[in-house]
């Protein structure tokens, strides 16, 4: 019996296993923490059914409303394809840990499943890296290309100003989670929430694993080691108890720039499963040595709904800094002679200074700055009683920090006559 030929043209046999392959592959850490809509070879109107609809006090006559509406949004799923040829020989040893040989005892069909859902498996692993870090490109060669996952969607959104702080579903936090701080940053995301998402059935918190890492040692240096050996007490946010948010750490998320609070429901990973365009096929190719191993299917992700009854997305965003402030004399009043002045300027952030004479013509006055960046140093000619010009003459010093500027204004007397 030879493996190749048992393989080869057994594709479409085993179908909608080796589609379903993905799909199980993902079940329990994507989907774990998902919704799954089958059946969405293109695009698929999701959404909620919203309504303004109140029970009034009884009255006889009807007096009929009409407040529902539906948001609407469009979960798509994109057509992508894997072709990849492979060993037969050397997979059969990964998966069974056995030679192949004309003995075996294993069945056609139970070599054809097992093979082709492990190639499957296999090359659907970054359908998850995707369902957040995934941009579309119809003309790119990865999965990260095959559609727009979570973050692309959340950074269009954002730009078209629907997710926005105003809106209630956009918060800012302006300090780098670590350890020391990770705990009351998420729970400040999770108090930002709406009344509506917080009271939320099976409410999570999707975070970068590295997040939940700083989580776990900030709980364990706040609580100790007995709470922390506690599971639940690391598995759902602190102070949340009266509803637990579960803090779902996703390698999937690894990239991201996001924090998500929401729900499995809202959290939407679209599929097909059984559309024509889906195809599985296992033929030979040049190579004799080799099985060639083609699959088509689709898939894509969506949020339900994006208000803030249903989603809060949480993002870094390094704090603005303080303006620089330049302090020192605003004005300097110099003699007659020939001869210089030293003023310090100091800068809020500690920056340096530039010194430059601004009024043109002031050819009299010139500056400098010391090593040290602060120390100003005012050069003046005399002024001779017999001068042209009146008296006293002025000239302008713009004293600079980057963007900042203090202007000084230095006057010199005519000397004299004596």
């Amino acid at each position: 019996m030879n493996l190749s030929s048992i393989l080869v043209n057994s594709g479409a046999k085993f179908r909608k296993e080796i589609l379903a392959m993905p799909v199980a592959a993902l079940q329990e850490t994507v989907l774990k923490h998902m919704t799954l809509h089958t059946g969405v070879a293109g695009d698929e109107t999701v959404g909620a059914l919203g309504s303004g609809a109140q029970i009034r006090p009884y009255k006889t006559e009807k007096g009929a409303s009409d407040s529902s509406k539906i948001a609407a949004r469009t979960l798509t799923t994109y057509l992508g394809d894997v072709v990849e040829e492979f060993d037969p020989y050397v997979l059969f040893t990964t998966v069974y840990g056995e030679q192949f040989t004309s003995h075996t005892t294993r069945t056609d069909a139970e070599i054809v499943k097992d093979l082709s859902m492990q190639m499957a498996k296999s090359v659907s692993k970054n359908l998850a890296l995707a369902t957040f870090s995934g941009v579309r490109n119809a003309t790119g060669t990865t999965t990260l290309d095959l559609f727009n996952g979570f973050d692309t969607i959340t950074a269009t959104e954002i730009s078209a100003g629907n997710i926005a702080v105003g809106k209630g579903n956009l918060f800012e936090y302006h300090s780098s989670i670590s350890r020391s701080n990770a705990g009351d940053i998420l729970k400040s995301i999770y108090d930002a929430a709406s009344d509506e998402l917080i009271e939320s059935e099976g409410l999570r918190m999707y975070v970068p694993r590295a997040v939940k890492r700083a989580y776990d040692d900030w709980y364990l240096d706040n609580f100790g080691a007995v709470q922390y050996n506690n599971a639940y007490g690391r598995k759902y946010l602190h102070g949340t108890e009266d509803n637990p948010c579960e803090i779902v750490a996703l390698s999937a998320q690894k990239n991201s720039s996001y924090i998500y609070l929401s729900t499995k429901s809202n959290m939407l990973v679209g599929c097909s499963q059984d559309s024509e365009r889906e195809q599985v096929e296992i033929r030979k190719p040049d190579n004799p040595k080799v099985v060639q191993f083609f699959m088509c299917l689709f898939w894509g992700v969506q949020f339900q709904m994006i208000e803030p009854e249903y989603l809060l997305v949480a993002k870094y965003v390094a704090p603005t800094p303080d303006p620089v402030v330049i302090t020192g004399d605003a004005s300097l009043s110099v003699g007659a002679d020939a001869g210089s002045n030293n003023r310090t300027y100091a800068t809020s952030n500690g920056a340096a200074v530039t010194a430059e004479v601004k009024t043109e013509g002031a050819d009299w006055l010139s500056v400098a700055v010391a090593a040290d960046g602060h120390k100003v140093t005012f050069t003046r000619t005399a002024f001779a009683y017999d001068a042209e010009g009146t008296s006293p003459r002025t000239a302008t010093v713009r004293i600079s920090c980057g963007s900042v500027y203090k202007d000084v204004t230095v006057s010199q007397e005519m000397a004299a006559n004596v």
